[in-house]
């Protein structure tokens, strides 16, 4: 006997990039709001993305994050049924609701595949599920979870992933730096939460491995013509790394290899210390990481407890 379709949901919403190195054009277009960049400001991308082998591994890492969500949610009784949107590229997060609309998704938890929480981030992708959720089926109980960024297992995960970057190498003559990426200065004037989220994430991780000297840094800041979130982590190491012999970067804002990981910090920040004469590493990414899924997991299972 076919048992009946669940109508419970689960949101997996991620950045996005683009599949092919063809489609970086569109991607970076929609990124400045419909707005072609110049030839050099595309050049400048397409060398990034071919400077880590191509296209970036985001989607796939993304997919697999979404599937360990969706696997402990079943593992804790939950029989959701998946949907992956994304910001930049599609399936976009509105075409994602939709389709949980057209399969009659009544109740639903979505989130973001980014620990932290700003108005530049969670708060517009819940803008634009609750959009297309309003449009498409009002009924529907739609959830989000709006920051995960100290959840113990994600801490450890981190802290374990800077341990083994530190094997052989003397703690007190090596500078952990802990990084996210930069937002638009004005979001300090409105109150946003995202920096101080981000600190307690650093700090966190620090205190479980005892590292003695750490610090946090931005990356990946936008040129538009505005002040950006600093310092930025080349100046960082420009301006600490003499006093040490090593550097460990390791990355508290994004979960995912991709290309903010795999080159601002993999080969500009790497390159940056060589310059300067100090060892670099780059401690791993979560990327799926099964423990930690399956906690985001239960953060969303919280999210459902009412309505299940």
């Amino acid at each position: 006997m076919n048992q009946p379709e669940s109508k419970i949901g689960l949101l997996v919403m991620h950045y996005g990039t683009p599949p092919t190195i063809e489609d970086v054009l569109p991607y970076y277009t929609h990124i400045r709001r419909g707005r072609p960049p110049a030839p050099e400001q595309l050049q400048d991308l397409v060398d990034r993305y071919l400077a880590i082998g191509g296209p970036s591994p985001l989607t796939a890492i993304s997919e697999r994050q979404a599937a360990g969500i969706q696997a402990g949610l079943h593992r804790r009784g939950i029989p959701a049924r998946l949907y992956i949107g994304t910001k930049h590229t599609s399936p976009f997060v509105a075409d994602a609701v939709e389709q949980m609309a057209n399969d009659g998704i009544d109740e639903a938890v979505g989130v973001v595949l980014a620990p932290h929480f700003s108005s530049y981030s969670i708060a517009a992708y819940r803008k634009y599920a609750l959009g297309a959720r309003d449009e498409h089926r009002p009924t529907m109980r739609l959830e989000i979870v709006e920051r995960w960024g100290t959840m113990p297992e994600l801490i450890q995960a981190l802290a374990d992933r800077v341990n083994a970057e530190l094997d052989g190498w003397d703690p007190n003559e090596t500078l952990v730096i802990f990084s996210a990426h930069s937002l638009p200065e004005k979001i300090v004037a409105n109150g946003d939460p995202y920096k101080e989220e981000l600190l307690e994430t650093s700090r966190l991780v620090a205190e479980r491995t005892g590292v003695p000297h750490w610090t946090f840094a931005f990356q990946s800041a936008s040129n538009t013509g505005e002040p950006w979130l600093g310092p930025d982590i080349l100046d960082v190491i420009e301006a600490k790394g003499r006093e040490y012999k090593n550097v460990v970067a390791c990355t508290v804002g994004f979960v995912s290899d991709h290309l903010e990981v795999l080159y601002d910090l993999g080969v500009e920040a790497r390159d940056k210390c060589a310059e300067l004469g100090l060892n670099f590493r780059r401690a791993a990414t979560i990327n799926d990481d099964a423990t930690v899924m399956d906690a985001v997991a239960g953060l969303c299972a919280d999210k459902l407890k009412a309505t299940v």
